[in-house]
């Protein structure tokens, strides 16, 4: 008899483990559908004085190049990035030809291309390749014939004038040392102006009382912004149990060193990615555009 149960309870072991056996761990599963992804815009543009975008034809100087003749604009014409927010690089490219523009350089009419940077036209050279400093690039060439030995030469000879414009896709650029801005956006009073500037030296680090010190160099900048506002720091500090951030400039008045321009920290905004507004209020604001500085900043 006692066999016999030791058996029964045996089999009835058995078939326990065989039921429990079979039990599955918990499991879940969920599923997504109708989800979208979007490139990135590339919307560069390319236009002329009346903001229509270049095509052929767009100058014709007739018989207006002869020699002695002073320097004269002939076409004047802007890249704009638009909303387009990749990196990007543009190239520009003049390229003369025909009877007026031998290739080997006996031309006696002079090309100039010119860019406008912090303020200030620069002539480049015929073919050019950046990465664009603002968001708006202005572009402007002359055409000269300085006097000659080989002027009578050219009489009544007919030339093209090619300008090409090519914007393309390009890495993020390694950040410095030293750093760059984008955008600095300055308003220091209520109702005076607003000044802007880019592609200023930026530094920044911890002062020996630990708190945050940013300053920004304006270099050989010849701008509104370079010539009104100048060089300046923000400093953090703490008092009256708040944290603080004063700017002082070199030139602006109401942001010297005897002048108080400042804000607390709850009124500094980093909510747009690489962009710091220093929002004091009442439509007083400065706004720096750095990616390093904005990464350190928000990380210290």
């Amino acid at each position: 008899m006692k066999k016999k149960l030791t058996l029964g309870s045996l089999a009835m072991l058995l078939i326990a483990v065989a039921i429990f056996g079979t039990v599955a761990y918990f499991s879940k599963s969920f599923t997504s559908t109708g989800n979208t992804a979007q490139a990135a815009k590339f919307n560069v543009n390319t236009v002329n004085a009346q903001g229509e975008t270049i095509g052929d034809g767009q100058f014709a100087l007739g018989e207006k190049l002869l020699p002695g003749m002073e320097p004269i604009k002939v076409y004047e014409f802007q890249i704009q990035k638009n909303d387009t927010k990749i990196p990007v690089e543009y190239k520009v490219d003049l390229i003369p030809s025909g009877d007026l523009f031998p290739a080997n350089g006996s031309s006696p009419i002079e090309l100039n291309l010119q860019r406008k940077v912090d303020g200030k036209w620069e002539a480049i050279n015929h073919e050019s390749t950046f990465r664009p400093a603002s968001d708006n690039e202005d572009f402007r060439i002359f055409a000269s014939w300085p006097h000659g030995s080989n002027d009578i030469e050219f009489q009544g000879k007919t030339g093209n004038i090619k300008l090409e414009v090519v914007a393309t896709q390009v890495d993020e650029e390694e950040e410095g040392p030293p750093y760059f801005t984008g955008e600095v956006v300055f308003k220091a009073t209520p109702n005076g102006s607003t000044r802007t500037t880019n592609n200023k030296e930026v530094n920044f680090y911890t002062n020996s009382n630990g708190n945050k010190v940013i300053e920004v160099s304006m270099g050989d900048g010849s701008g509104d912004f370079e010539n009104k506002v100048g060089n300046f720091t923000i400093t953090e500090s703490i008092s009256g149990g708040e944290t603080w951030y004063r700017v002082v400039t070199a030139k602006e008045y109401y942001a010297n060193d005897k002048q108080v321009w400042r804000l607390t920290e709850d009124r500094v905004d980093t909510s747009q990615q690489g962009v710091i507004h220093f929002n004091k209020g009442n439509n007083t604001y400065l706004k720096i555009e750095s990616s390093a500085l904005y990464n350190w900043f928000v990380n210290n």
